[in-house]
């Protein structure tokens, strides 16, 4: 299903987008949840309303996590770039009761204002990330403000400054991988402040953001450019190579070095 997904994306092929309806709706784990990606991919940017209306029933309608949440990512797909086009849905999604759909609201907004860095979208985001009950919707906004104010990313250290000092380990952990994702390969100081601290934070999970964020800000960065180059891959040899450092930032470490 992914390999089809990904030969056919952005085709809105409405053939292959049946085929892999009926592996949808055979409500298995992993073939579902295979399946709604690949339908996400193929859909990328068409705001079908027939797509849109089917995989928010089936999300409804199923009792596998893993098929909601791939169906939730999916429908944020479908509105790839599509800015207000993609309200009506956003809105939808983001008063749902189920958390797993409101976490795809936050990525439905991050790929429909993906790199405009537009205010309202930016807000929203703010809003969700401090007011949603759930951690994994909070998380979920955090990281999006990556994507979304990834064409400007030296105004986005201002915005995830308090974030990244919150006492939720959870939107820690979103500020370091959005300075990652929007400042990836720019070697900037104001992001490289930021994360510093987090990398030696008290939560494993957050350690691994930061090496991980680190790892892509400093992406293809010469060590002539910046001095702070050479101390980074120092350190990760250290952390990959120390075993009494715990799994989960060792496996950042050895991600943020194949990354560099």
């Amino acid at each position: 299903c992914l390999g089809l997904g990904l030969v056919c994306m952005a085709t809105a092929d409405e053939g292959i987008y049946e085929e892999l309806k009926q592996t949808l709706y055979t409500d298995t784990a992993v073939a579902g949840e295979a399946a709604a990606y690949a339908i996400g991919l193929v859909m990328v940017g068409s705001a079908s309303e027939k797509v849109i209306g089917e995989l928010l029933a089936y999300a409804h309608d199923t009792q596998h996590e893993r098929i909601i949440r791939a169906c939730a990512l999916a429908l944020a797909m479908t509105m790839f770039r599509r800015e207000e086009e993609a309200e009506s849905l956003i809105n939808q999604m983001i008063l749902d009761k189920d958390p797993v759909i409101r976490y795809g609201a936050c990525f439905c907004i991050a790929l429909a204002y993906v790199g405009t860095s537009q205010n309202a979208a930016i807000k929203r985001l703010l809003h969700i990330s401090v007011s949603d009950v759930h951690d994994d919707v909070r998380r979920a906004a955090v990281m999006s403000l990556g994507f979304v104010m990834c064409n400007q990313p030296d105004q986005l250290p201002g915005v995830v400054k308090l974030l990244s000092e919150s006492y939720n380990p959870h939107v820690r952990y979103a500020a370091a991988m959005a300075l990652g994702i929007a400042c990836a390969g720019t070697a900037q100081l104001d992001a490289h402040n930021l994360l510093q601290p987090l990398m030696s934070d008290g939560t494993d999970f957050v350690r691994q953001a930061a090496i991980i964020a680190m790892g892509l800000l400093y992406m293809q960065t010469a060590p002539g450019k910046t001095e702070r180059v050479k101390a980074f891959r120092e350190k990760l040899l250290k952390t990959i190579s120390d075993k009494h450092e715990d799994v989960m930032t060792r496996f950042g470490a050895i991600l943020a070095n194949g990354i560099m």
